[in-house]
């Protein structure tokens, strides 16, 4: 053993990283009067660095203990090392080396000889956040030496790079690395990892474009032992992009009554919901503004299940989750909790088709009452009564609608598996026969504003005024994004429907061609065994109940935003918020205990919103592993990391059939979009709202999804192709490329570039 340092630096050597030439002097020689130092190097200058075999341990690294010298001359480089021998006896050393009970009669100091690199750039690459964000890596650089930019002697730029999904953003004045450098050094991190550990500290140099690996060392202040995963697979359909502090909060609380719902269901053990109590309420998290699934908990409660080494895998693909990994370990219960378990699960689930019928009788009723009561006059007490009897009437039943999914996922896993193994079918002829469900009720809100549009014409001013009204009462609260309370729907903003009509008729031929499709009744074909069938009757009530209770659930919000509306005004009024909208920056408890206790919360609002120009500049990531509680990035400014894939072929998940060729429109921002007609839409995601816009579309493809994301089921409805699950799908295609795509068995291809085609902004 030589230290860590020489050790470190051997090993990375013989694994082909590129470190800088160097030789050790060993302790015992070190200590001689005369040092003769004789290393053939053709360089002129040198780095002289200490190799203690107590620096850099796991529980001491006497990091700034020892000096460390550059551009050491050969003839001074025997001082130098004189110099560091005896900084052992220094006050300060002496001084960490007591509080860590360490002896330094046990030290023994080798010394390295390094080429001294005169480098244009320098700085260390965390492999880990040291803040605690263990799938980000932080790269810290400055122009010139790496001694300027430790001792912060020059200006730096921080780069942060999500290991995930692969996207970046800076930190600085200047962009000091090109797309290639970030990508070779994380390329070479992964190699240092398997040498050294997956959380470390490396420095390196740049020289003329050339990278040159200084010394590596563990991070030891993180905590991994237990880590927490956000990920947002399938959630991020419902929460595309930023949500205000209202909606986010009320997603914790909704999924916080729901999951301790289906809990007692299948647990019916109040000692053993006590005992994960904090992992039942705690089923999603939010970082800078976005909401993720704390997936880590949910594996968590899965394991309860039967069989839920075989359901877990079903789940995953049903979400379209990506990272497959997870903690294995069963969970630690008794045998009769376990058997009484197993038990429920399957009695529940067996109840869900006819629970999900009084469900919904029971949320029709629901409905009926609020609005007969309801009235924008209102005071805060009242609205606020009226909330919390919504909150206790809907989580007494609303878990079903869990295990509604959890009876769609397993009966649609079991049918495509038994297609694949047991019939030989190919993904087009699964998803062909999975979407016989004709009606579904998330068409109904299409089919009726393309009849609505249809019927302009037809009837007076008075009439028509009055159809209009009748569909935003069934269906106001359905549009894009309509789950973030924020958002404004045909019911707050009347207008929209006005436009969107407008829109749907200017082009009467095509509008009348799409309302007659609706009519056309989608059968599947009687040629499958009866097993088949009994599974896609299965997969396709859970599909079937799992779409009506979407729509209801954006009737849900749609109510929630009537009260929340309605004391965005009484708030005004009382001087407690600025503007109406202001609420939204509010989370649900602060906006309840207002009605009881009002007072001025302006400032408040304003330093939220301060908070969220920073979180809309921040790149999107899929998944943040954390190393103990999720946290909110805190800087004084961002820049984008621009970054394109050359790719020209793509592969995702076919979910509707067809081929389409045509000009591709990138959706970053939906609320930005003015025209679709006759565009294949590219985006990252799709929420239930997505029905209006892909009536006009030639087709449609997303990095996220699944079989059973909305995108996939609304597009076989309308029959139009899709494909879900395309990796580095927004960093190969953006708007303006001819592209081609079978929805038959996932295909993209990019036929033509765009005439502006240039990099893609992550």
């Amino acid at each position: 053993m030589l230290g860590k340092k020489i050790d470190n630096l051997i090993k990375m050597r013989d694994a082909g990283v590129n470190v800088p030439a160097f030789t050790v002097v060993p302790y015992e020689e070190a200590l001689k009067d005369e040092i003769i130092f004789d290393y053939p190097s053709l360089r002129k200058v040198f780095a002289v660095r200490s190799s203690a075999n107590i620096e850099d341990g796991k529980f001491s690294s006497f990091a700034g203990q020892f000096d460390t010298f550059l551009n050491v001359s050969r003839e001074n480089v025997p001082s130098k090392i004189k110099q560091i021998v005896n900084s052992i006896q220094r006050e300060s050393v002496k001084a960490y080396a007591m509080r860590k009970s360490l002896d330094l009669g046990d030290v023994e100091m080798n010394i390295i000889v390094q080429d001294m690199i005169d480098s244009d750039i320098a700085g260390v690459l965390f492999t880990a956040n040291p803040q605690g964000l263990l799938n980000e890596c932080v790269i810290t650089v400055g122009r010139g030496l790496g001694e300027g930019v430790v001792s912060s002697k020059v200006d730096t730029t921080s780069y942060y790079y999500n290991v995930t999904d692969k996207v970046c953003y800076f930190e600085g004045c200047d962009n000091l690395l090109s797309s290639e450098l970030i990508e070779e050094l994380i390329a070479s991190s992964e190699i240092i990892k398997k040498l050294f550990g997956d959380y470390l500290d490396i420095e390196f140099a740049i020289k003329d474009g050339v990278i040159y690996f200084l010394q590596v060392r563990e991070i030891t202040t993180l905590k991994t032992d237990n880590p927490l995963v956000l990920d947002n697979s399938n959630i991020v359909e419902s929460y595309p992009g930023i949500s205000l502090p209202l909606t986010i909060s009320f997603v914790n609380l909704v999924y916080s009554g729901v999951l301790r719902g289906v809990c007692e269901r299948v647990l019916k053990n109040n000692k053993e919901l006590r005992k994960h109590e904090d992992i039942f309420l705690n089923m999603t998290g939010h970082v800078n503004g976005r909401i993720y699934y704390k997936i880590s908990n949910w594996y968590t409660v899965l394991k309860y299940l039967p069989f839920s080494k075989k359901i877990i895998p079903v789940w995953q693909e049903m979400l379209g989750v990506k990272n497959k990994s997870y903690n294995s370990d069963d969970v630690n219960v008794n045998f009769f909790v376990r058997m009484m378990t197993y038990f429920n699960f399957f009695y529940e689930l067996l109840c869900v088709p006819r629970n999900m019928k009084k469900l919904n009788a029971k949320f029709i009723a629901i409905n009926n009452d609020f609005y007969s009561r309801f009235n924008d006059n209102l005071g805060s007490s009242e609205l606020v009564l009226m909330f919390n009897e919504l909150k206790n009437k809907l989580f007494s039943c609303w878990d079903v609608t869990q295990l509604n999914d959890m009876y769609a996922f397993i009966f649609t896993g079991l049918l495509k598996s038994r297609m694949k193994r047991k019939l030989r079918k190919t993904d087009k002829e699964i998803n062909d026969y999975i979407s016989g469900i004709s009606n579904i009720e998330s068409m109904k809100p299409v089919v009726e504003i393309t009849k609505l549009s249809l019927q302009k014409d037809e009837l007076t001013a008075d009439e028509f005024e009055i159809a209009k009204k009748e569909y935003i009462r069934k269906f106001g609260d359905r549009n894009l994004e309509e789950l973030k309370l924020e958002s404004r729907t045909f019911r707050t903003n009347p207008e929209l429907l006005d436009a969107k009509i407008d829109f749907y008729r200017e082009d009467i031929n095509r509008l009348k061609a799409t309302y007659k499709s609706f009519s056309t009744k989608k059968v599947n074909s009687d040629k499958y065994d009866w097993l088949s069938k009994i599974y896609v009757q299965r997969s396709s009530l859970g599909i079937y109940n799992r779409e009506i209770s979407r729509l209801n659930r954006s009737r849900i919000y749609g109510i929630v935003r009537c009260i929340i509306e309605a004391l965005g005004k009484r708030y005004v009024e009382q001087g407690i918020i600025e503007k109406e909208f202001d609420i939204y920056y509010l989370k649900i408890d602060e906006i309840l205990n207002l009605a009881e206790t009002p007072s001025n919360v302006i400032e408040l609002v304003r330093e939220r919103k301060e908070k969220y120009k920073l979180y809309r500049e921040l790149p999107p990531y899929s998944r943040l592993v954390f190393a103990d509680k999720e946290f909110d990035k805190n800087h004084v400014a961002v820049n984008s990391y621009k970054k394109t894939l050359k790719k020209d072929e793509l592969q995702g998940t076919p979910c509707s059939s067809g081929i389409v060729e045509g000009e591709a429109l990138v959706i970053s921002n939906v609320c930005d979009v003015k025209n679709v007609k006759d565009k294949i839409l590219i985006t990252k995601m799709t929420d239930p709202g997505w029905v209006f816009l892909l009536t006009s579309a030639k087709g449609v493809v997303s990095e996220k999804g699944s079989l059973l994301s909305h995108t996939a089921i609304i597009s076989r409805e309308i029959g139009i192709p899709s494909i879900v699950g395309v990796k580095d799908l927004m960093l190969s295609i953006q708007s303006g490329d001819v592209i081609k795509i079978n929805g038959g068995n996932g295909k993209i291809q990019i036929i033509k570039r765009g005439l502006n085609h240039e990099t893609c902004q992550v």
